[in-house]
């Protein structure tokens, strides 16, 4: 993806022939984007891998920097570290605390010391991964094997990483797990009430301000006396238990005796990029098993924020962000969203030099009831589906069958841009390349029409190709598009109708 930010939000050839693609199996360009510089500066300076604190600090943060505080747990700095770890990391990284807490380099100086310290002899990736406590370590590997793109950073997919035989992550009832789809992992029983309630009258949502792992690490700390009944993870939805629904969370002050409590990873000063259609999707189904359960009615009121319980908290969570409506909707219809897109449009040269690199952006309309993601709904090669591509840019495309996510968050009935270079491959005779695309939702959703860009690639020093400066006779030009064998095309812009 090719996006501005603001800071960091820390081929099928028809003819011709074609030289092989390299082996990709890992990347040359771990880190690349506008926003990704710290992390390739950090990473060169301590021998932490950048791509290691790029996950870590999108996992965290999302590549923010957070000072935040909730249940009695501090997230600060682009890492969303604790007070303690903070102080102690920028005195080994010899930066102040309010450098770590306020500044993207520092504070990544801060966590690699951190890192190197639990490491001393770490020198490859793998060497750091192991470092790391198991269910953090689970989760940065699952991202660094997925890739990520996004807020101006490129992570390139590393699919070397995954070992997991094709089984990946599940969601199954372990240890006794009330709701089936959940993970069972019990919080310290000094941080809820033992029962055997059997009244449950209001579900009470809220969000961790802080991440997955650390909100369950913290509720089986015995220094944090609060809990929850369920965590629900931000990409996936993913959901883990901690505490049987028969007992007491502390989760809401005065108001725990007859409720259930949900935690949703995230901000609430950042709902876009926390609030995920996966996330609201699977949160949806638990609340809407657990009114079924209950008898309580699926409506606004019986299904609370923390900030609106009548409780004798300060808390406001989860803001003002969090999508009522739509997440209403969704407990009425047993949480099953649904993704389509319509018309389609793409804009780039159609006559490119071999070796020479251009910028393609393509706009769809989202025609479905669910939001697309940053970094969850991508842009994936077609015909066939997950094909690497001869234009694929290493740095740039999150692998060579991942071009981009989507630029920004799309709503329902609106449109969203995906925009991605690419590179001619080198040809030794003219040669007219058909490159398809379509979306693809988490990696395994395919939907909406399949988009074909057309590119006419010209041996190098041939006089008819285009180049970055505008030059030649397709300069002007864009991209064809196709659905099937049918062609539309215009001088400009070249559109298809949503399937």
């Amino acid at each position: 993806m090719r996006q501005g930010t603001s800071g960091l939000a820390l081929a099928l050839a028809l003819t011709g022939c074609v030289a092989p693609l390299s082996d990709r199996e890992d990347p040359r360009v771990a880190v690349a984007g506008p926003s990704a510089s710290p992390f390739v500066q950090v990473g060169a300076e301590t021998g932490v891998p950048a791509e290691l604190l790029a996950a870590l600090s999108y996992i965290e943060t999302r590549m923010q920097i957070v000072d935040a505080r909730a249940h009695g747990r501090e997230a600060l700095g682009i890492l969303g570290l604790s007070s303690e770890d903070l102080a102690r990391g920028a005195s080994l990284a010899g930066v102040s605390d309010t450098a770590a807490r306020t500044d993207a380099v520092a504070g990544l100086r801060a966590g690699a010391m951190l890192i190197k310290e639990r490491a001393p002899g770490a020198r490859t990736l793998e060497d750091f991964l192991a470092a790391l406590d198991d269910g953090l370590r689970d989760e940065v590997t699952t991202l660094l094997v997925r890739g990520v793109d996004a807020h101006g950073v490129t992570i390139a997919a590393r699919p070397s990483l995954d070992h997991s035989d094709g089984f990946g992550e599940t969601q199954q009832a372990l240890g006794g797990a009330d709701y089936g789809p959940a993970t069972w992992s019990a919080a310290y029983s000094g941080n809820f009430q033992t029962s055997s309630r059997t009244k449950v009258d209001h579900i009470v949502i809220h969000d961790t301000e802080g991440s997955y792992t650390g909100t369950i690490s913290w509720f089986k700390d015995p220094a944090a006396k609060v809990s929850a009944h369920y965590v629900v993870k931000s990409s996936t939805g993913a959901i883990t238990q901690m505490v049987k629904e028969q007992d007491v969370a502390w989760h809401d002050a005065c108001f725990n005796t007859t409720t259930v409590g949900i935690e949703h990873e995230g901000y609430a000063a950042m709902p876009d990029k926390w609030f995920t259609e996966a996330m609201y999707a699977e949160s949806a189904k638990l609340t809407a098993y657990l009114a079924d359960k209950y008898s309580i009615p699926k409506e606004h009121g019986f299904i609370v924020g923390h900030g609106e319980a009548p409780d004798c908290s300060d808390h406001t969570d989860p803001g003002p962000g969090w999508n009522w409506a739509h997440y209403i909707d969704l407990v009425k219809t047993g949480g099953v969203p649904t993704f389509l897109a319509g018309d389609a449009m793409v804009d780039g040269p159609i006559t490119l030099t071999s070796g020479e690199h251009t910028t393609v952006t393509v706009t769809i309309s989202n025609t479905g009831n669910a939001a697309w993601d940053l970094d969850a709904t991508r842009l994936g090669t077609a015909a066939p589906q997950d094909r690497e591509s001869s234009f694929f840019v290493d740095g740039d495309w999150v692998s060579a069958a991942r071009a981009t996510g989507v630029d920004a968050r799309v709503e329902p009935g609106t449109s969203g841009t995906f925009t991605f270079e690419v590179v001619a491959p080198n040809v030794r005779e003219p040669t007219m390349f058909d490159e398809g695309f379509q979306l693809v939702q988490d990696d395994a959703t395919w939907f909406g029409p399949e988009v074909h860009v057309i590119f006419n690639v010209q041996p190098t020093g041939d006089d008819g190709g285009c180049n970055a400066s505008g030059g030649g006779s397709g300069a002007s030009a864009c991209a064809m598009l196709l659905v099937g064998a049918r062609a539309l095309v215009s001088r400009r812009r070249r559109r298809t109708r949503g399937l």
